[in-house]
């Protein structure tokens, strides 16, 4: 099935699923653990399924410079197992007990879950506390996950989206941690010590400001036992560094990487000046409407117009729990590539002189509670959106409120935040083409390394 006609179901079922009831997976009951644990618990008993999904906010990443890669490289190798047990090893005993865990990093969270079949999630949570509490934290297995991590990130430094993604990143986050981390820089891979990740585990996998969320079949009577298994133990408090905010800045240029490719690489966007509230679906309604499925206008003008390209991608991407930048991503023929930057651009200022139509509207509305109702459908997804909105400070009757809040934003209402929160034009662009030929750059660089002077 095409992209375009899997959209177009989509937008079929979306008009008649709006008129269904919503899930009662929407409610929300807050829990206390024996050991005096807090947790937020939804009851979905015809699920069959239990989700356990819990965070920490860390100011690490962003806070201490050359230590960037430091949560990354600590969750990953606790996940490697407990002391006693190797990786293959956990890994069968997970297969048997039907469960997954995890354990990860973003640039401001660590986050977890664990998800089993109700009569095995006790049996799972078992082994997720043996990892948390006693990982085997093997010297050689450090330096094998972060060679291998570097290894990655300098071969992706040869891929054409890659490096058109990470010149954007440069030119739209000033120096420092949060650069180095959205561009993946290897050399962060590379200053991470066993003592840095003991201190870590000790002032991050604490108690105190500890979330959890558990969504499933079983009572909340029956999931304290495993919340005081898996956290009960963790010291009571860390020391975490003091946090700091990424720089965002807004050039407006546009810089062209000449090196030979099979299709130019458009990479554009700027800072969005927005706060990350429970309105945050209005922005992304305008940010749908210009791009991100075949009716947006950016797939009309770049795909349908000009034939130049298999889509187009919008989206906001974050660059800490609060912070977002809008990035616009395509891959066209080398020779529309320049009609292809021109009419992105037209199309971003026409968007924003004209607004959302009532039409466009109306059918992303229908599409948004579709997707809303289907991230209500399964005990995993509704656990990680609870999380997230636990994590953004968001009331507990934001998903049960979501679709009136969304079936009430009206084209003046999204119109007039579009304006007030979008990048300012021009926006930052950048091309990896095998010429700068006509595209009128304000910079041309023919190595990575030379994005400094384009300053």
């Amino acid at each position: 099935m095409n992209c375009v006609r899997r959209f177009a179901l989509l937008f079929a079922a979306a008009a008649i699923l709006i008129q269904s009831p919503p899930t009662s997976a929407q409610i929300i009951t807050h829990e206390r653990t024996p050991a005096g644990l807090a947790f937020r618990h939804v009851h979905m008993p015809e699920e069959h399924t239990q989700a356990l999904y819990f965070a920490w906010k860390d100011t690490t990443a962003g806070s201490m410079a050359g230590k960037e890669a430091l949560p990354t490289l600590a969750t990953a190798l606790i996940l490697e197992g407990p002391r006693g047990m190797s990786r293959s090893a956990m890994i069968e005993d997970l297969r048997d007990l039907r469960a997954t865990v995890n354990l990860g990093a973003t640039v401001d969270v660590t986050q977890g879950h664990l998800v089993a079949p109700p009569e095995k999630f006790a049996d799972a949570g078992r082994l997720l506390a043996r990892t948390l509490a006693e990982p085997a934290l093997s010297t050689d297995r450090l330096a094998d996950i972060a060679k291998s991590r570097a290894v990655s990130s300098r071969q992706a430094e040869g891929n054409p989206e890659s490096q058109a993604q990470r010149l954007l990143a440069r030119l739209m986050i000033g120096e420092g941690s949060y650069r180095s981390y959205a561009t993946t820089a290897p050399a962060i891979f590379e200053r991470v010590t066993m003592d840095d990740i003991d201190r870590w585990r000790k002032d991050v996998l604490v108690r105190e400001g500890l979330i959890v969320v558990a969504a499933g079949p079983l009572g909340a009577t029956e999931i304290v036992r495993t919340v005081d298994r898996l956290f009960a133990d963790l010291p009571q408090a860390g020391k975490l560094p003091p946090p700091a905010k990424p720089i965002l800045q807004a050039p407006g240029k546009l810089v062209v990487l000449e090196r030979p490719v099979v299709q130019t690489i458009i990479a554009a966007g700027g800072p969005m000046a927005l706060a990350v509230t429970p309105d945050l679906a209005r922005t992304q309604l305008a940010v749908a409407a210009l791009g991100g499925n075949p009716s947006a206008r950016l797939w009309k003008a770049v795909r349908e117009r000009l034939g130049a390209a298999y889509g187009v991608s919008t989206s906001l991407q974050p660059v800490d729990l609060e912070t977002r930048t809008l990035v616009i991503r395509t891959a066209v023929a080398n020779e529309k590539a320049k009609g292809a930057l021109a009419a992105i651009r037209e199309e971003y200022a026409r968007l924003i002189a004209e607004g959302v139509t009532d039409e466009e509207l109306e059918a992303l509305k229908r599409l948004f509670v579709t997707s809303h109702r289907d991230r209500l459908r399964r005990a995993p997804s509704v656990a990680a959106n609870v999380l997230t909105q636990v994590l953004h400070h968001f009331p507990d009757e934001y998903l049960a409120s979501y679709e009136g809040r969304v079936g009430r934003y009206d084209r003046t209402a999204v119109n007039t935040d579009m304006r007030a929160t979008f990048p300012k034009q021009p926006l930052t662009a950048v091309a990896v083409a095998p010429s700068a030929d006509g595209f009128a750059a304000d910079c041309v660089i023919r190595s990575p390394d030379e994005l400094a002077r384009c300053d």
